[in-house]
């Protein structure tokens, strides 16, 4: 194997997971977004979450939405999240047989259980009205994020092992009302990304002992990232109906991380490996619009539609890039501009509808229905499987996304004018997809299989004052 292979190889397994596992610890929307904004929005499945405002919580879809307070409102809350994904498949090495000097091959059938981690996403929300046309928002929540951990075992944890990627956005915003119909509000988004990414060769690793463990690359790294989003709402004269509508802009975090490596030579140093070596990591994440329709009939029941479309045609490559490595040319390991994995994302839709029934002035309760579309996309990576020899798909085991189903439900209790209380829960799931991938390192590996389970409960709560 060439080096200029061998790094390739262990790059694209190991910093490819960084966006991986994308329906596991949170990441249950399309590609690895997040949903979790509010615990209202969990009980009618997100429906107009942008167009409602029965708390501060709309904040985190619509700019616009602080101008619906009279007072100052806030929420605080968060959502657990416990998925399951399992994956099945047949691993087959290949290798030249020490005895004989002949090509060889061995397969084995292994299977890996729940291997998305839990999580908690918490939230925050402020409303502030200055008078009767401004109005000030803050909105602390997390729109991506994912963690997946393989038993060490697992055959091919140099395709896929341990990832983590965690966000923060804080979102201040301002808004201006006319006439207490129309409402238009923008605000600056400030992401902040921490990403941890570890591959590795399996344990106890037959066919080369002395690799087993090794390690592929571990990466550690953070970055900070602005952006910006716009919004609109409008609400009839009797605030029966409302209708909202919003631009999220795209966002580029470039992670700053630290490279270690057992495999990766040092570009400096050719009989080293890399050793806490800088690099770079850029994410296209997607801009997003969104709709909401809320239409309340009468004193008992209320009905909210919400549609989101997702840019993900912008996710088209990951690409990694070494700033202290000299200029091109000068070096014999050359890894600027490296092109580690072409996911080529596709856009889609998330449609939700949700019913609200108000039994008592104290008492809400919701139900909700969605369907999302996934964003990896069906079918074969024709040019992998042309490079390889082997049928390889898009969608690998550390983006097991799917098109998901979800059903929800929840309720408020309001104990007074100035404080109420949020509860949710959702189930969700997708089908089964197949999954084939193939790498050369740390020797030829081919994994034929899918996943077999892909689901996810949801538990909600959050707080709500005004004063």
């Amino acid at each position: 194997m060439t080096i200029k292979n061998l790094r390739k190889a262990a790059l694209a397994t190991a910093i490819c997971s960084v966006c991986g596992g994308a329906f596991s610890s949170g990441a249950l929307a399309a590609g690895f977004a997040l949903q979790e904004s509010s615990t209202s929005g969990l009980g009618r499945a997100f429906a107009a979450e942008n167009a409602i405002g029965d708390n501060a919580a709309i904040l985190a879809r619509n700019p616009a939405g602080s101008a619906l307070f009279n007072e100052m409102a806030f929420s605080v809350g968060g959502t657990y999240v416990n998925p399951e994904i399992d994956a099945a498949g047949t691993t087959t090495y290949f290798f030249q047989d020490p005895a004989t000097g002949q090509p060889a091959q061995f397969s084995v059938y292994d299977e890996a259980d729940d291997y998305a981690s839990s999580a908690f996403v918490p939230n925050a929300y402020l409303a502030v009205p200055f008078d009767d046309c401004w109005s000030f928002g803050l909105a602390l929540n997390t729109d991506y994020g994912l963690e997946t951990d393989f038993a060490g075992a697992w055959p091919v944890t140099h395709i896929a092992d341990q990832t983590e990627l965690l966000s923060v956005n804080i979102a201040p915003s301002v808004a201006f009302d006319w006439n207490n119909q129309f409402s238009i509000g923008v605000s600056v988004n400030f992401l902040y990304a921490d990403a941890t990414l570890n591959s590795k060769v399996p344990a106890d690793f037959a066919l080369a002992p002395n690799l087993s463990n090794n390690k592929l690359l571990d990466a550690e790294g953070d970055d900070w990232d602005y952006g910006w989003s716009i919004g609109g709402l409008w609400r009839s004269v009797d605030g029966r109906t409302h209708i909202g509508i919003s631009y999220q802009s795209e966002l580029d975090p470039e992670i700053d991380a630290d490279v270690d490596s057992d495999f990766l030579p040092d570009f400096n140093n050719l009989p080293n490996t890399l050793h806490n070596e800088p690099a770079n990591l850029t994410l296209d994440l997607p801009d997003t619009f969104e709709l909401g329709i809320y239409h309340r009939f009468n004193n008992e029941w209320g009905v909210a539609f919400g549609a989101m479309w997702t840019d993900w045609d912008d996710f088209e490559r990951l690409e990694a890039y070494f700033p202290d490595q000299p200029p091109n040319g000068t070096v014999p390991v050359d890894y600027n501009p490296l092109l580690i994995k072409e996911e080529n994302f596709k856009s889609g839709w998330r449609y939700s509808l949700g019913v609200e029934y108000y039994p008592c002035e104290e008492v809400t309760w919701r139900v909700g229905y969605a369907y999302d579309n996934g964003a990896a996309r069906d079918g074969l990576n024709e040019d992998e499987t042309l490079a390889t020899g082997f049928d390889v798909t898009w969608r690998t085991l550390s983006i097991p996304d799917a098109s998901r189903n979800w059903v929800t439900f929840g309720g408020t209790y309001e104990f007074n004018n100035k404080m109420s209380i949020d509860g949710g829960l959702a189930y969700l799931w997708g089908d089964d997809e197949p999954i084939q991938e193939f790498t050369s390192n740390p020797l030829p590996t081919y994994f034929d299989g899918g996943t077999t389970n892909l689901e996810a409960w949801l538990l909600g709560a959050s707080l709500n004052y005004s004063f």
